[in-house]
């Protein structure tokens, strides 16, 4: 029915995760967390070390089982059928952080095929997936012949992720992608990013500890906080709450800090917003309001 709302593609409802029940080290991860994900969303997860972000994504594709609550994928109960779960994981694809650690075949090409191979895919599907997601990662075909251990730093990091787009998931969880990278690579790989999301519509989940790589990619942040979300909403509305976020051992990023002192200072400009190029033009607005020129 035109008007109707769309069921979201991924939702998660009253979600609690408990490690070590029943020991000593029995401890909460997660805490009735409620969360709705929308066909074709880039979203960025934040918090402080220990606040349930990883715990919560582990989630997502049943790697972890919750103690109480659901996760459904378009509607339906992940954990409903254990032989399902397998399927799942081919369209919830996970990325966990230094990826390039799991690289474990003879070649890049054997590497990447190695997800579609277990979906059962015919040998043609699975080269034509695997040239496929070299193209989306932006390397040449030819490196599907090298070893995965002759690469750069950066290139494992996107033979990674070819492994998993080779699977076609329908949502793309990305846990610090950008760690350990310098800040070239650490640029390209946000690039990437945003092509996959722009260009093949892709949902994206990305966990970062980083206010300012949130805010530069992602147009919805959720902020956790010892294993609930904390706050939601756009950027502009989650940075607006500087004393909120730290609580959550978090700060807003530098250039909204630079505003928000020059406001506490008497100047006149506006401090909604998270990027230079941003900032760059409330100073200018400011400045012309200001001296009117």
């Amino acid at each position: 029915m035109n008007g109707q709302k769309q069921t979201p593609i991924l939702e998660v409802r009253g979600l609690s995760h408990v490690y070590s029940v029943g020991t000593p080290f029995e401890q909460k991860a997660l805490d009735d967390v409620n969360l709705s994900v929308d066909k074709g969303e880039f979203i960025a997860i934040i918090g402080h070390t220990g606040s349930g972000k990883s715990t919560l994504i582990q989630h997502l594709n049943g790697l972890l089982r919750p103690t109480t609550g659901q996760v459904l994928f378009h509607g339906q109960d992940i954990f409903q059928k254990t032989s399902q779960l397998r399927k799942i994981r081919f369209q919830i694809g996970l990325l966990f952080q230094y990826p390039e650690y799991q690289l474990f075949e003879e070649t890049v090409g054997q590497d990447i095929a190695y997800g579609p191979a277990n979906m059962g895919l015919h040998n043609s599907e699975i080269t034509r997936r695997v040239s496929d997601a070299l193209d989306a990662v932006g390397l040449p075909q030819s490196i599907a012949e090298k070893s995965p251990f002759e690469l750069s730093g950066g290139q494992k990091r996107r033979v990674a992720l070819a492994g998993v787009l080779a699977m076609q998931p329908e949502i793309l969880v990305l846990d610090e992608p950008t760690a350990g990278l310098d800040p070239a690579g650490r640029e390209e790989m946000f690039e990437l990013i945003r092509d996959l999301h722009d260009k093949r519509d892709t949902t994206i989940l990305l966990v970062t500890h980083s206010m300012e790589d949130a805010a530069r990619v992602a147009s919805r942040l959720i902020v956790m906080r010892e294993g609930q979300i904390f706050l939601t909403g756009a950027p502009a509305q989650v940075f607006g709450q500087a004393e909120a976020l730290e609580r959550a051992g978090l700060t807003v990023p530098q250039v909204t800090k630079i505003l928000l002192a020059l406001r506490a200072r008497g100047i006149p400009v506006d401090t909604r917003c998270y990027t230079v190029e941003q900032a760059v033009q409330k100073l200018l607005a400011c400045r012309e309001e200001v001296l009117g020129c």
